[in-house]
């Protein structure tokens, strides 16, 4: 419970691009009902968390945000019932971050979801590149391999585009620093390609102790990119660091306004970004789910979710030319078409 109050508190931390945008969108867009069921998702506007978030954490742009955090604390401690952060910012925090986090709570259930490492090197991928970054799709996986962490791993073989992908996806860590002082912690996996589009919904609300009955389905948003667009994107954010714009220049514009987009006028039109499934990422995920069954965590799910699957699709690298050109046009028109009705 909140110190104080009489709240229990569900901690949401991630990890990135295993279903948190949908699970925050399920939890805002029912949050007059779950409140009604004594669930309280804080925050007056749907941003708050974030601000609250990278208020804890001391985030490069968190003085604009000073007292977020304290803001989302006292309206927890003054609920009595269970209050919801989901926050994927949270998913890397270090020890002492923590610390500082769960300082201010006693009954915490903290929560990390996660999928399977080959559908989440493409995912993130394309998290990258519509956050502004100009890694290849050959490149980003090439560092995740030689990046990815083990015993005896050479520092110099650390490639930016690796570091990013692990300090979202290495599991064992995030699991072992939010586990600290007893705190409960449970792993809920993401169901494969192909299961009931409910079981993730439902594992997550059984944790925060109430039915899925009567609750909507939250508008769909932040949704994957076909591989033309995908590419057309990175090619752009090449050009923009060749004018002195690299990443995290305009980050929020890229994702909010280009990103968003471009998605919305080639949606469904384009084939998928795809990767086949390589020998190490079946060898580090068994490794990973050996070393996360030795960890203080409950699972909610199966560990064989955990197990890569090959991603159906195209290889970015392999895209016809013509096919990267022809969504660059639809996306240029989407941009135009959507400052003639501003």
């Amino acid at each position: 419970m909140a110190r104080g109050g009489g709240s229990r508190v569900v901690l949401h931390v991630g990890a990135m691009k295993s279903g948190t945008t949908y699970l925050q969108s399920l939890l805002w867009t029912n949050r007059e009902l779950l409140a009604e069921r004594g669930v309280l998702f804080p925050g007056r506007a749907g941003g708050d968390q974030m601000r609250g978030v990278m208020d804890v954490l001391g985030h490069a742009a968190a003085q604009a945000h000073t007292g977020a955090w304290q803001a989302l604390a006292d309206e927890i401690r003054a609920h009595d019932g269970t209050s919801v952060i989901s926050m994927e910012f949270l998913g890397p925090a270090l020890p002492e971050k923590v610390d500082r986090v769960l300082a201010g709570f006693e009954d915490v259930t903290v929560v990390v979801t996660a999928r399977d490492l080959n559908r989440n090197l493409a995912a993130m991928w394309q998290e990258s590149v519509q956050n502004g970054r100009a890694w290849t799709f050959a490149d980003f996986v090439e560092g995740a391999r030689v990046s990815r962490p083990h015993p005896g791993r050479d520092p110099e073989s650390v490639t930016p585009a690796g570091k990013s992908f692990w300090r979202q996806q290495n599991l064992v860590r995030i699991c072992r620093n939010w586990s600290r002082g007893g705190t409960r912690l449970v792993l809920v996996t993401v169901p494969p390609p192909g299961a009931a589009p409910d079981v993730l919904r439902d594992r997550f609300l059984s944790l925060v102790g109430t039915p899925a009955d009567g609750l909507v389905p939250p508008p769909r948003s932040n949704e994957s990119i076909g591989v033309a667009s995908a590419e057309a994107l990175r090619q752009v954010n090449a050009l923009l660091e060749t004018e002195g714009l690299a990443f995290p220049a305009g980050q929020r514009q890229r994702k909010n306004f280009l990103a968003d987009t471009h998605s919305a006028v080639q949606r469904g039109s384009e084939a998928r970004i795809g990767l086949p499934l390589a020998p190490w990422v079946e060898e580090h995920a068994a490794a990973m789910v050996a070393k996360l069954q030795t960890l203080d965590v409950e699972l909610l799910g199966d560990w064989d979710e955990l197990r890569p699957v090959a991603v159906p699709g195209v290889d970015p690298g392999s895209v016809d030319p013509a096919a990267v050109s022809e969504a660059a046009v639809a996306w240029l028109a989407g941009v135009v078409a959507r400052q003639i009705r501003a």
